[in-house]
């Protein structure tokens, strides 16, 4: 809720008299609520995988190539949470929960176009935060 009080101070124009207050503000919160819930997620499952590395490390079946794999995905999603707010919102719709750009556009209540934009702006920094981290 602070977050949004912060960003409606900073912004008043971001209530305008023909909107429904409420209606606005309960939005505004849900989808702040969702990216939160969201990038916890995206911790938890990094922070299993590494459990999941560090409890089998002793075992001699965990091969280099699995190894390198969990490092990596450790990787992207350091990256994904590094990426704008929507970027990486729309990085996750798709990416991970599988939703196309027309589902995603509906749940976000932005264009097609919109979603195209995000996705290729979050690409481009996945790609620079990957080869930055990878040197």
């Amino acid at each position: 809720m602070q977050d949004i009080f912060v960003k409606i101070w900073n912004d008043p124009d971001l209530l305008d008299d023909n909107k429904n207050i409420n209606s606005y503000l309960y939005t505004m919160v849900r989808h702040r609520a969702l990216e939160v819930i969201r990038r916890e997620n995206i911790g938890q499952k990094i922070n299993q995988q590494l459990e999941y590395l560090q409890n089998n490390t002793s075992n001699a079946d965990v091969e280099d190539d699995e190894i390198e794999k969990l490092l990596l995905l450790e990787q992207i999603y350091v990256s994904i949470r590094q990426l704008p707010p929507k970027c990486s919102e729309v990085f996750t719709l798709s990416k991970v929960n599988g939703l196309t750009y027309v589902q995603i556009a509906e749940k976000m209540n932005i264009s097609v176009k919109t979603v195209e934009n995000h996705m290729g702006k979050a690409l481009r920094l996945m790609r620079e935060l990957l080869t930055k981290s990878l040197k």
